[in-house]
């Protein structure tokens, strides 16, 4: 996959049950690497604080709940805005396309160690690979990939003021 996204992503564009039940267990795995990735950034100099055994607990747990957060919430919204833009096939492929992206962030835990900006780098990379996989599956110009992941970023922001703006005026926040 890091060597030759194209090939990868272009096995993709078969999306028959049999194909993406081949690609589910990598999907999971690498899910839970992007959720630990997430992890590391979002804690900082917070894990210095606990012990061995609360820290791993911690970065597993919230990198399995961030993982599959960010699978499913911008996965979904990635679907929803590549079918606007004329892409075919299931919400499952563009989700399975997003988790494949994710491989770089394999590295996360041992560049975490040596030197935890280098996160930013493999996020980066993650993204590339996220713009080839849309612009190899769907035949897109890389214009027409990005325009696809600025919009699918709009829509959950837009998702998530307009829930917050309800819960607002319920009286659930803001008080």
């Amino acid at each position: 996959m890091l060597r030759l996204p194209h090939e990868v992503f272009a096995t993709f564009r078969i999306d028959s049950r049999e194909s993406a039940l081949d690609r589910q267990d990598v999907v999971v795995a690498l899910c839970f690497a992007a959720g630990i990735a997430l992890a590391l950034g979002l804690a900082g100099d917070g894990l210095a604080d606990l012990d061995v055994f609360d820290a791993f607990v911690w970065i597993f747990l919230t990198g399995l709940s961030v993982g599959f957060a960010v699978y499913w919430l911008l996965g979904s919204s990635l679907a929803f805005v590549t079918r606007r833009l004329g892409g075919w096939g299931s919400s499952r492929r563009v989700r399975h396309i997003l988790a494949f992206s994710f491989s770089p962030l394999v590295f996360a835990l041992p560049l975490w160690l040596l030197l935890p900006p280098l996160l930013i780098l493999l996020g980066a990379w993650s993204l590339v690979l996220l713009l080839v996989g849309l612009r190899e599956v769907y035949g897109w110009s890389l214009g027409r990939a990005a325009g696809a992941l600025v919009l699918a970023f709009v829509w959950l922001v837009a998702l998530a003021v307009g829930v917050w703006s309800a819960l607002a005026l319920l009286g659930g926040l803001g008080e």
